[in-house]
């Protein structure tokens, strides 16, 4: 199994392209994958879990889940009972914990098989605008580019941010994050989409690099986690 420390020690933020001529398509439907990752398989209990933690998708696919940079645990959350947010209702979520006391950090998912897309539904912790980044891996870890778009989060279910991105080489790891309108990484990431060989693959677009800034909460502002203090 391909573990997610390799990630977090050895080649987090990586600048440069694993393989040279490799891009990233972004794309915001998710309908182009066919696979899913159901974070409620921890039991969408509130809880604390260590990082990484093993998850299996509907197809079997198998991976990790985990926080970049840290070996901080990650909460297992609920949309609509440990999460008031716009996330589909009952859909469990990785959220990485700034509101409990975690350093502010991205979260990733490496896998034990290639893949030619990852996604995921995302949602800043603040409400309002945010922006959010999905990098892709190779088998080594490096990074095959980046892609970045915008989102508003808010309470109206159902009406959540997805992201992803297809390589033009295998993707074997991807990394989101997500950061809101005053600077805060404060955020969650939804339902896991991947897309295996019998999946569609649209053209690859031009390569963006973004280096992911690592910014504290700025103000005390409303906040949608139920119980957060």
């Amino acid at each position: 199994m391909k573990k997610l420390v390799l990630l977090v020690v050895c080649l987090v933020f990586v600048l440069g392209v694993g393989t040279g001529w490799a891009t990233v398509t972004g794309t915001t439907n998710p309908a182009l994958f066919n696979d899913w990752v159901d974070w409620c398989q921890y039991g969408c209990a509130g809880n604390q879990l260590a990082t990484p933690q093993n998850f299996v998708s509907s197809l079997g696919s198998t991976g990790e889940v985990g926080l970049v940079g840290t070996l901080q645990g990650f909460y297992n959350l609920q949309q609509g009972t440990s999460w008031n947010g716009n996330f589909a209702n009952g859909m469990g979520l990785i959220y990485n914990g700034v509101s409990y006391g975690n350093n502010p950090t991205a979260i990733a998912a490496t896998l034990d098989q290639s893949e030619m897309g990852v996604g995921a539904y995302v949602q800043a912790n603040f409400y309002g605008s945010f922006t959010a980044t999905i990098t892709l891996f190779d088998i080594n870890f490096q990074s095959l580019g980046s892609f970045t778009t915008t989102g508003s989060s808010d309470n109206n279910v159902g009406t959540a941010l997805f992201i992803g991105a297809f390589g033009s080489a295998p993707v074997w790891a991807a990394q989101f994050d997500v950061i809101d309108q005053f600077g805060n990484e404060d955020f969650a990431i939804g339902s896991l989409g991947l897309t295996n060989n019998t999946g569609t693959t649209p053209e690859p677009s031009t390569l963006l690099l973004l280096a992911p800034s690592a910014l504290g909460l700025a103000g005390v502002l409303r906040r949608r986690l139920k119980g957060v203090l």
